[in-house]
């Protein structure tokens, strides 16, 4: 589906955009890769566990794809 300007034209990143913001939930989501996997910190997985107690947990990376060794501190 193309609107004309390329497969991820304005109109398609812009309703992707609005649907992140009515969804987003406040979270700030921190851990580290390690062998190509994401771990979250156990403090993120608690606070997911008492905003959502009824949720399975999955993860999107809205600015992926990212280089994990420039994230290093």
């Amino acid at each position: 589906m193309e609107d004309g300007e390329g497969k991820y034209g304005k109109q398609r990143m812009a309703e992707a955009a609005r649907v992140i913001r009515e969804n987003q939930t406040g979270l700030v989501l921190t851990g580290r890769i390690t062998n190509g996997r994401v771990e979250l910190d156990q403090s993120t997985l608690d606070e997911i566990g008492q905003k959502f107690p009824n949720a399975d947990i999955s993860f999107v990376a809205v600015n992926a794809p990212f280089d994990p060794k420039s994230q290093l501190v």
